[in-house]
């Protein structure tokens, strides 16, 4: 297969979050969605390491954090409202989703074994 140097590139990835389960105590439960990313080119990738590297206040870098996952993540499946319906990837969603840390993570670990070079892992 040929080598297709594109522009930006796009790929579906599986996401796992992992969170406490709300009816068993002590437990967690999994759950799963696709996130569509578009991931950073070295350049920008280096900038924002260096952006990052000069802020000092918390708010600051966890903010410079989000705006990474913004850039990156493009729209998702498997993500529903309270009633099951489907949730609309927007700006309003994506930032309510990863105001939580256990979503924040998940999508993070995603990303970078996206990036790896490994295919997902099926199962656990």
């Amino acid at each position: 297969m040929k080598f297709i140097l594109n522009e930006t590139n796009r790929y579906w990835w599986p996401v796992k979050v992992r969170m406490p389960d709300t009816d068993n105590p002590g437990k967690f439960v999994t759950y799963e969605l696709e996130i569509l990313f578009e991931p950073e080119s070295q350049d920008k990738a280096i900038a924002r390491l260096e952006g990052a590297a000069k802020l000092t206040a918390p708010r600051e870098r966890m903010e410079h954090e989000r705006k990474q996952l913004f850039d990156v993540c493009k729209d998702w499946r498997g993500v529903e409202d309270d009633d099951e319906r489907a949730l609309t990837f927007n700006a309003d969603n994506f930032g309510r989703a990863i105001n939580q840390s256990w979503f924040r993570q998940a999508v993070y670990s995603a990303y970078a074994d996206s990036l790896n070079g490994e295919e997902a892992r099926l199962g656990n």
